[in-house]
């Protein structure tokens, strides 16, 4: 239970002496934490994704804070269902909350990786994904009219970033008859929208060979016979190299991985932010289309903004606000808990 200065409870939550964050929340009023309360959230999240998703078999099912699970992330994959525990709280109870989601779902298969960095923060080990059912290699996951050649097992997260799905039929909008670089590509979702959207050409790199391999798969799956190519290569070297070769293009993407994990970290993570997106303004021509994001919760929209205003000035050009995005709706924003607003997608133009 927890009490405000008067003594009065304000909700229950679970406490953990080892975390910069003591005490998770997990209700608002006093109630035991138990499988009941679990069930209730997983059936209210569920309820969610099917009245914004109606026709998805793939998407966020719980998103932590966001569906009032604290610790706990399950991304839906058709019929396997990924799981990612992530504070003590939830490690200590990870056996039943599995067998909840089985009971309440009945996936083929639940795949818990317990393999993620942030439970250090935790002082949790990293462990051995725990496993229901039989979760194989490479799960074929409809999405978005297309079929994901997925690996739970060991893709970054969950294996796919599921947050971007909007912003990704948004930016295909921009794409038709324009020739498009998209950089941390991963495995190629954004690249397969602006495919099939009418891109002329579309060139995706990233530093995994891994996700460069899934992003060919995907892309022979999905697109076969379409100009679409994908290449292995450090995304800050590439810059470069394109740099030298004078390479234009009429659309560029720009989904890095989070540069401020940290509050600290965030002079030195905006530094990288502007230098990125700096170098991908000269390689575009004018009148093209930057589609630009950051998934650093310490960076808000209003910070990234100021972001690319510094990159636009360091690039020696400028650009117009066409549209500002978040993640979607299957990651839920609480008002109340800023971090759960994380992502900021920006769609410009550069106007010369």
């Amino acid at each position: 239970m927890v009490l405000d200065h008067r003594g009065q409870p304000i909700g229950v939550g679970l406490y953990n002496p080892h975390s910069l964050i003591a005490v998770r929340l997990y209700a608002r009023h006093v109630r035991p934490i138990n499988a009941d309360l679990v069930r209730d959230r997983i059936e209210v999240a569920q309820a969610l994704r099917r009245r914004v998703l109606p026709v998805e078999v793939t998407y966020r099912l719980i998103h932590g804070e966001g569906d009032f699970l604290p610790g706990l992330v399950v991304d839906r994959y058709g019929d396997y269902l990924c799981v990612q525990s992530l504070t003590a709280g939830i490690e200590q109870r990870i056996e039943w909350i599995l067998e909840l989601l089985e009971e309440v779902l009945r996936p083929a298969g639940i795949l818990c990786r317990r393999d993620s960095q942030a439970r250090t923060l935790e002082g949790l080990p990293l462990l051995e994904p725990l496993e229901r059912g039989r979760v194989p290699d490479t799960v074929e996951a409809p999405y978005e009219g297309l079929v994901l050649l997925s690996d739970l097992r060991h893709g970054q997260k969950t294996g796919e970033f599921l947050d971007q799905r909007e912003n990704r039929k948004r930016v295909a909008l921009e794409a038709f008859g324009r020739e498009v670089l998209d950089l941390y590509c991963y495995t190629g979702l954004f690249s397969l929208h602006c495919c099939m959207a009418g891109a002329t050409s579309m060139l995706g790199i990233d530093s995994s060979a891994p996700a460069i391999e899934r992003a060919r798969a995907n892309a022979e799956r999905n697109a076969p016979g379409r100009k679409l190519e994908f290449r292995v290569e450090e995304v800050e070297r590439a810059l470069e190299r394109l740099g030298r070769e004078e390479a234009r293009f009429d659309m560029i993407l720009l989904d890095p991985p989070a540069l401020v994990r940290s509050r600290k970290a965030l002079t030195e993570g905006a530094r990288k932010y502007v230098a990125i997106n700096s170098a991908a303004l000269q390689l575009l021509k004018p009148g093209g289309t930057l589609a630009t994001a950051t998934c650093s919760h310490h960076v808000d929209a209003a910070g990234f903004l100021e972001i690319l205003r510094a990159a636009a000035k360091h690039a020696r050009t400028e650009l117009r606000l066409v549209e500002v995005l978040g993640q979607s709706r299957d990651h839920p924003v609480l008002l109340a808990a800023r971090e759960t607003s994380y992502l900021t997608m920006v769609i410009a133009e550069r106007i010369r």
